[in-house]
């Protein structure tokens, strides 16, 4: 089990482990099935564990994290509708890449703790996805 679970907590709805990211650390050209990701300095929570990240009963150590990602190479396209439950895409297969930084700064008798993954160049993707969907409301039907 990992001394570390990073993640921006539950939001007042319910809603967990997902975070606004701004719209410029965003570029996406679907028909070249390529995106890439760069968000930096994003706040989140050290919740050490898994389990404590669906605890609001628990400590968190506030932090940030900074993460590239670039999805290119479509080697699949796949068109799906499904009327019955409201949900249409057009979605290319393609690799990913990755890199990843995130710090938690010393508080209180804590030490702080700094991670930086290797390059986005070591990575191996198994599988990655680039699309565009239409559901409930949204649904072209």
């Amino acid at each position: 089990m990992s001394a570390h679970s990073y993640d921006p907590g539950i939001a007042p709805n319910g809603v967990f482990w997902t975070v606004p990211i701004p719209e410029e650390s965003i570029d996406v050209h679907l028909g070249a099935g390529a995106a890439v990701l760069d968000a930096t300095n994003i706040p989140l929570f050290d919740a050490f564990t898994v389990a404590n990240s669906f605890s609001q009963a628990f400590h968190r150590v506030p932090g940030v994290i900074s993460l590239h990602m670039e999805w290119s190479g479509i080697t699949k396209t796949l068109q799906v509708s499904d009327p019955t439950d409201q949900f249409a895409g057009h979605f290319l297969e393609n690799t990913a890449t990755i890199e990843v930084s995130t710090t938690t700064p010393p508080t209180g008798t804590l030490h702080g703790f700094d991670f930086t993954s290797d390059a986005g160049s070591t990575s191996i993707s198994h599988f990655a996805q680039v699309g565009h969907d239409h559901n409930g409301a949204f649904f072209p039907g």
